[in-house]
């Protein structure tokens, strides 16, 4: 009898230790939340954790590890045009969250190729961009005149198509000497998936989120200090018209709201608050931290 007492004691004290020990193992990793949703490029994941390092996997992509500090972590998660499981694991401990999926603002290489060709022409001088502009506009009303008037006259017609071929010519090396002016502002025919800077200059960064092959978000980083001075105001004022006209905004609308959102930060230098900007179904939120400002183009 003695016996059986103390087996069971010595069962209740393992079954005790037991459960204190799963209790232990189930706090050392906790998530925020169970279901995040993007802002500006990514989602930023955060918890607690009982452990040195917390290891994490989004989707099927390689596992990565992020350090915790005074027992919490946080790392962040790309846009994408699709929800992403993402796992997570601590000594042991395993959590599961979602990312949820956000609109992509268009096909990149589409995007580059467009914004490209608007930087270059910025560097031909008022009249020539006046005059490709023209030549684009009618090039198929002047290729039917051609048409039309090489059936009545022959000579008139050729003559006029030479003209036309030498003002191409001119006009073409014109565009040459843009490009090579402008090739440190061009954006990558290509992008790799993940969030990346694209242009660095030194008043203004291009950074975007590019995930199978769509653009997801973008943002335009300048130091506080270039705001300061002309030059920087003028290269990140281009920057900024560009991209908000390739992506169909209404540059004018979004610059003159954007000068507002500027007044009021200074009217309150501490503050870093995000403002957000809508025009043609795109988001411009504006942010402040010490010494950058940062605007994110997202849909």
């Amino acid at each position: 009898m003695a016996y059986l007492i103390i087996m069971k004691k010595l069962l209740v004290s393992a079954l005790g230790l037991m459960a204190l020990t799963l209790a232990g193992c189930s706090n050392t990793l906790t998530t925020k939340q169970s279901t995040y949703h993007p802002t500006a490029l990514t989602a930023v994941v955060k918890g607690d954790a009982k452990a040195k390092h917390v290891t994490y996997q989004i989707e099927d992509g390689a596992k990565q590890s992020t350090k915790v500090a005074a027992g919490t972590y946080f790392f962040q998660v790309p846009a994408a045009p699709h929800d992403q499981t993402v796992k997570l694991s601590a000594n042991g401990a395993h959590k599961t969250v979602t990312v949820k999926a956000t609109k992509a603002l268009g096909d990149y290489q589409k995007f580059a190729a467009s914004y490209n060709q608007m930087v270059i022409a910025s560097y031909l001088p008022t009249k020539v961009q006046k005059q490709l502009q023209a030549a684009q506009k009618t090039q198929a009303q002047t290729k039917q005149k051609l048409t039309a008037l090489a059936k009545t006259d022959p000579t008139a017609a050729a003559a006029a198509a030479k003209q036309q071929q030498v003002a191409a010519q001119q006009l073409q090396v014109k565009l040459a000497s843009a490009k090579k002016r402008a090739k440190d502002d061009l954006l990558p025919t290509t992008a790799k998936d993940g969030v990346q800077n694209l242009v660095t200059t030194k008043a203004a960064t291009v950074r975007a989120n590019v995930q199978d092959g769509q653009l997801m978000g973008l943002a335009l980083i300048t130091p506080t200090a270039q705001m300061k001075t002309k030059a920087g105001q003028k290269e990140f004022g281009t920057t900024f018209a560009l991209l908000g006209a390739t992506l169909k905004a209404k540059p004018k609308y979004v610059i003159n709201k954007f000068e507002k959102v500027l007044k009021d930060a200074k009217s309150n230098s501490s503050s870093t608050n995000t403002k957000t900007i809508h025009s043609n179904g795109i988001r411009f939120n504006t942010g402040f931290s010490a010494d950058h400002l940062y605007i994110y183009m997202t849909k």
